[in-house]
């Protein structure tokens, strides 16, 4: 089996890239924004490989979310993709110690590439 994955996006994008994550055998969970995902994280500890995090949402956004994961379990950082069309909150997030980044829009086969071959 591949790595357990959560995704935290807000976007209809989200379905797209389950889709594509588990045709290619990898088990995936959701989550609709940061708040979401923590609750996810609190009750599945140590289930996830890694995380692939929108930074725009709505309800606890991407940057607030790897706050309260620095705080909690800074680890954990080194999990996490993020996601985002917006560059300087990309350049933030990098600078926290995430696993990697990836500018919106992107093309799928890109994903998952970064995803194989991440050392997360």
């Amino acid at each position: 089996m591949g790595k357990r994955i959560v995704v935290v996006d807000d976007d209809q994008a989200l379905r797209l890239i389950q889709e594509l994550l588990e045709d290619e055998a990898y088990a995936v969970d959701t989550a609709i924004d940061g708040l979401d995902a923590l609750g996810q994280l609190d009750h599945q500890r140590n289930v996830y490989d890694m995380i692939l995090l929108d930074l725009t949402m709505l309800r606890l956004n991407g940057l607030q979310f790897l706050h309260k994961v620095q705080e909690q379990d800074p680890a954990l950082l080194h999990s996490i993709i993020a996601i985002s069309v917006d560059e300087e909150a990309l350049r933030q997030a990098t600078g926290r110690g995430i696993c990697g980044a990836l500018k919106k829009p992107f093309d799928m086969e890109v994903l998952l590439a970064l995803v194989v071959r991440a050392r997360c």
